[in-house]
């Protein structure tokens, strides 16, 4: 996959997901200071950590979801990494799932396990329920090769996000 794919790609999610809620009513919206807690799994454990998120509740039920974020993740590879990043994440809901969400987004970090460091992209998809569970499927791309060792560029993720609770009041 070469680097212009990549970046046309971003800019096209990118720009589909910051359009997207200025077609709809805003219904709720807040700041979280701590907003995300995840695990993920990439050939290797990894911890997930927001630190700081807006977050948008809009459609109808405030079923559809728009959020940015800050945060890092931690990975426990052969040699330990640190990924600083901004995660960028939208829904919808899909009447035929119940309560579950359409998601998807991309992760926009810095990886480095101190000896090396790397641009990290991470296109990701999958479900979310309410948006507070979400589980989603990403793939890595790196600006530098070879990949960190221990490292695949496939990931799986599930998170906890704490963003979601500002529409009951909960937080900032």
């Amino acid at each position: 996959m070469s680097l212009s794919r990549i970046r046309s790609g971003f800019w096209t999610i990118f720009l589909t997901i910051a359009i997207t809620p200025a077609l709809y009513a805003q219904h709720a919206s807040g700041f979280m200071p701590l907003n995300r807690l995840g695990i993920s799994y990439q050939k290797s454990m990894g911890i997930d950590l927001g630190f700081g998120a807006y977050s948008v509740l809009f459609g109808h039920k405030k079923a559809s979801f728009f959020d940015m974020s800050l945060g890092t993740e931690a990975v426990f590879a052969k040699q330990f990494a640190l990924v600083p990043k901004l995660n960028i994440d939208a829904g919808v809901p899909v009447w035929m799932l119940g309560g579950l969400t359409v998601g998807g987004g991309v992760d926009v970090g810095w990886y480095t396990d101190f000896s090396t460091n790397s641009l990290r992209i991470t296109p990701k998809m999958g479900v979310t329920a309410g948006s507070v569970i979400r589980l989603y499927y990403g793939y890595h791309a790196y600006s530098r090769m070879p990949l960190p060792e221990g490292i695949g560029r496939h990931r799986i993720s599930l998170e906890l996000n704490i963003a979601a609770f500002h529409d009951f009041k909960i937080g900032l």
